[in-house]
């Protein structure tokens, strides 16, 4: 929802060719107003819709890589496909727009020159520089220099505006330049050994198991953030709540599968394919984020227009449930969804006063979902800040997730609604948890 509030605005809710010759597009007709959604059909015979192919190759390449593998299930070998394969040819036969190409060359080339060369993205522009002289951490940008009409020079180390002596510098005078860490501290509060090892003592039937903390832990997080529609208002100010996510999620030991602008199509099949992730085996629980524009019957995709491309949100259940996500069976299933659910204003007035024998398992269980608004109301996004629902989970996360299990975690962002923000109150739903689930972030297994 779009709407003034008094502390802001805020808003309701070039590589070769050779490379890139299997993929064929093709055409599926859709029961909707905003015509044909392309498909592609990748050499591997799998199809997937052009809004999840995208948002999968934007994901890879966020991971460094300059080469896509097949995403979806491959119902034949039981596994994700994962049969790599090329991409220029999305550029050429489907009809991307010039940003797209462009987003998609520039990473691609920078990645390519990362390589070859020494290249590092200007914090003045964010246009990738080169340092020709190895030995010199005082590096120029010729594109901030022609804009401003003043020579630009940053450091290449810690990637500031250069301060100090240019010729033949070996440091910088920034404070904290040479240090190991020159970002800001991670605001994540790391839980103690000891309050550890108290919890399993006492609490230890009581507890969902955990993972050790060591390199074959393999927690995933899926975040789907849907910005830009075709018919509705883009969400302005969501990629404030993406990036704070994955900073969390990161800090919390879980790798984020981040997917941006799906359709309902795109959403269902994003889901299926992460509940068959391989790494679910090797996990201790997961986590799942959808951002979108929302109403009484569900999430919106990115081609909605009158109520012809919506995701359900009891889809989300579905594939992760005991029949559908063997990986993820009696662990803990976290759900976050930030979106509205109707068009009421959330506040009233009101006067004061082990073997492989069959057996029999729950359908659903060791879920837990929060919702950022109840059902039939608005939910509320800061233009610049992002959703309060989002940057209130992160903010009491990193302050209490080192102490406090998930359901108080929660607890607490509903009090902090009840005390800050009357216009609008989240809720659990569908909670089917039977232990407590502590994060301890930042320590290994204690037995």
């Amino acid at each position: 929802m779009s709407q003034p509030e008094e502390d802001g605005g805020y808003s309701e809710d070039a590589v070769p060719l050779s490379i890139l010759s299997n993929l064929r597009i093709s055409k599926v007709e859709e029961n909707r107003k905003s015509g044909e959604v392309e498909v592609v059909v990748l050499l591997c015979g799998h199809e997937i819709s052009l809004d999840y192919l995208i948002a999968w190759c934007k994901y890879c390449l966020k991971q460094n890589k300059n080469y896509f593998t097949c995403p979806r299930f491959d119902e034949g070998k039981k596994q994700i496909c994962g049969v790599r394969f090329p991409y220029q040819v999305l550029c050429q036969k489907a009809k991307l727009t010039l940003e797209l190409k462009e987003h998609f060359e520039e990473r691609l080339g920078a990645l390519t020159a990362a390589k070859l060369c020494e290249y590092k993205p200007c914090p003045g522009c964010q246009s990738y520089v080169e340092r020709a002289d190895k030995k010199n951490l005082c590096v120029r940008c010729t594109i901030c220099t022609s804009r401003t009409g003043c020579t630009y020079e940053f450091c290449w180390n810690c990637r500031r505006e250069w301060k100090g002596p240019v010729i033949s510098a070996l440091t910088c005078a920034n404070d904290g330049c040479g240090k190991q860490e020159v970002s800001p501290r991670n605001p994540l509060v790391l839980c103690q050994p000891e309050f550890k090892r108290d919890k399993l003592q006492k609490e230890k039937n009581d507890i969902y198991p955990m993972t050790d903390k060591n390199p074959a832990r393999k927690r995933l997080a899926l975040l789907i953030n849907n910005i830009e529609f075709l018919y509705l208002d883009d969400r302005v100010g969501a990629e404030k709540d993406e990036l704070s996510m994955e900073k969390l999620f990161e800090g919390l030991g879980y790798t984020v599968v981040t997917l941006r602008n799906l359709s309902a199509k795109g959403m269902d099949a994003a889901m299926r394919d992460f509940s068959q992730r391989e790494e679910h085996k090797l996990s201790d629980s997961c986590f799942v984020v959808f951002m979108s524009h929302g109403s009484a019957s569900g999430l919106n995709g990115i081609f909605n227009e009158e109520g012809d491309d919506v995701f359900s949100t009891n889809d989300i259940f579905k594939h992760l449930n005991t029949p559908n996500c063997a990986g993820l069976r009696d662990k803990p299933k976290i759900i976050l969804i930030q979106s509205c659910r109707g068009e009421d204003d959330g506040d009233v007035y009101v006067q004061d006063s082990g073997n492989q024998r069959l057996h029999t398992e729950h359908r659903e269980k060791d879920f837990c979902c929060l919702r950022s608004c109840t059902p039939d109301t608005v939910s509320y996004r800061n233009i610049e800040k992002g959703s309060v629902f989002i940057q209130d989970i992160v903010e009491i996360f990193n302050q209490y997730a080192h102490q406090d299990h998930i359901e108080e975690l929660f607890r607490k962002v509903l009090k902090k609604f009840k005390e800050t923000h009357r216009r609008q109150m989240p809720c659990k739903e569908r909670t089917t948890l039977s232990k407590r689930f502590y994060l301890f972030p930042g320590l290994k297994f204690i037995a």
